[in-house]
This record gives structure tokens, sequence and C-alpha cells, in this order.
């Protein structure tokens, strides 16, 4: 049975969550599924009905190829990004949670591509001096918003803890966490020393806040103008969602400040030629691992 890896389109019918849940619930063996704010793409041995392939799909090699360079963040927006591996590695958690150790020849595939992606980092410097992402979204609502306030992060993914724990870290403000799972939302929130609900709370989480960082991984905006009712102005919103997570009215609202994901990459030369140049090495150590990895098959 090949190794695959495909991108997917979650049925319009069909909840993202609920959706995502069940592609690790009905597949045997279990996949890994890299569920994040710019893919949705599964690694297995086999490919389950419940989502149709949307466009690119690889095989073997190329699949193996193509998890590493996920990993090693050279498919990212910032290449080197520092969040996405971590991303790889909870995807690769779940897989084993859902009984992936019981395969062990995809559990080896799965390992040595972090392996590689891993090395390619290391042996690149890709990441090098690189800051997060995260910290990055933290650091400009820090300039902006007063020390002591209420800030909310809308999220619980990687890129939205991120935000938390620099917030946490290096300043003094109490921490709202918001996210589809209200689960993960509360145990962020109990990480950073705040408290933490569903989207379905979502206005009454927002209440008096003065900063909001969203980082979601929804197709479709779930933050509105009418959830900010009774949030303190001037609000300042940092918004990493791809697609936007903010609807249209929100950038208008008065003493509002709307920053969107492509502001906060301006902040830093996050694609230097310097960083694209190490990109370049980091494909080859990958292209070449794929490729020896392919013939010890």
């Amino acid at each position: 049975m090949p190794f695959v890896g495909c991108e997917f389109e979650i049925p319009s019918a069909m909840d993202r969550a609920v959706a995502v849940e069940e592609l690790k619930k009905l597949a045997h063996p279990p996949l890994l599924v890299l569920d994040t704010c710019q893919r949705l793409e599964i690694f297995g041995l086999d490919v389950p009905a419940i989502a149709q392939p949307a466009g690119s799909h690889w095989r073997d090699a190329e699949a193996f190829e193509r998890l590493a360079r996920i990993a090693a963040g050279l498919e990212s927006r910032v290449l080197g990004e520092l969040e996405v591996l971590g991303q790889v590695r909870t995807a690769y958690k779940e897989f084993i949670k859902a009984g992936g150790a019981d395969n062990s020849r995809l559990d080896r595939i799965f390992q040595d591509a972090l392996s590689l992606a891993r090395d390619a980092r290391r042996q690149s410097g890709i990441d090098k001096n690189l800051i997060s992402l995260g910290a990055l979204s933290a650091r400009e609502l820090m300039a902006r918003v007063p020390a002591t306030a209420p800030v909310a992060v809308v999220g619980s993914g990687s890129i939205a803890g991120s935000v938390a724990r620099y917030l946490k870290k290096r300043g003094n403000f109490p921490v709202r966490v918001t996210s589809r799972c209200p689960e993960n939302a509360m145990t962020l929130a109990m990480e950073v020393g705040g408290f933490g609900g569903g989207l379905d709370n979502l206005a009454p989480m927002l209440d008096g806040v003065a900063g909001i960082v969203t980082a979601t991984a929804a197709p479709h905006p779930i933050l509105y103008a009418h959830h900010l009712q009774a949030a303190k102005r001037p609000l300042v919103i940092v918004d990493l969602g791809v697609p936007p997570d903010c609807s249209a009215d929100v950038s208008t609202l008065e003493d509002v400040t709307y920053l969107k994901l492509e502001e906060i990459e301006a902040k830093a030369q996050f694609n230097s030629d310097e960083r694209r140049q190490r990109a370049d090495v980091a494909a080859r150590i990958i292209k070449d691992g794929a490729i020896a990895w392919s013939k010890k098959r």
C-alpha cells in the first residue's frame, strides 16, 4: 500500500471541526491530519471517503518530501516558520493517540520525515534569528495596549498558544482564550493564568478587552462588529487568520486599530534574500533525503 498525502476540501454541509474529527476517527490505520490556518492535508496509507481531494496529492517519495517540507517551514508564508514544526508534532501526537504506533511502518515514515525536517532546519539555518509570528504579534499588541489591560486570544492552536505564552511571559496582561474547542481554550488559558471558553460565548469573553489576537483555521469570519460592543475603546485587533477571522465591518469601526497578517509579516524581513538562500539549502537537503528514503524502502 503506497504512502500518500492529499489536500482536502471539507464538504460544504459539514463543519470543519466535525470533518477533521471524522477523518481521524474513520481512517484505519490512522492518518496524520494537518489542520492549520493555512492547510488541511492528510498523510497515511489510505484515503477515507469523508472528504473529496481538492487539488494537489502526493505519493510515496513525493508525499514524504511534502511532509518534511511542511515541517521545515518551506511551504509556509514565512520561510522557516517556527510554529509549523510544532503543528506537525501535535498532529503526530494525535496520530499516536489514535493508535498509530500499532502500524510500525507508518509510524516510522512520520518519524523519518520529522527527523529530516529537523536536520534541514539545523544544517541550513533557515530559522536562524527568526522571530515567531506569534511572538511578533504579541509584541505588536503589547506596544499598543495599556500594560495591565485584559486581552483576548481567539484560537487555541500553535500560533494562538505562542501569542498567549508570550503575553504571559513578557507582559502583565490578563489573558482570555476562546476557541471552537472550549476544552483546548481552557487548557491554554490555565497555562497562562487566564480563563477560557468556547466561541458560542464570544461576545461576553470580549467584554472589556483592549486587545484581541485571532489565529484560527476557520474558513469564514468568526468575529463580527456586534461581538465588540462591550470591548474597550481604543481597541487593537491583530488578525492572523487565513482567510481573515474578522468580517469586513470590524476594520471600519471607530477607535479600532485593525492589523492584518500581511502587516505583521511586514514588520520583519521574514523572507529576505539570505533566508531564501537558506531555504534553497533546506529544500536540497529534503529532496536528497526523500530520494534516499525511497531507495531504502
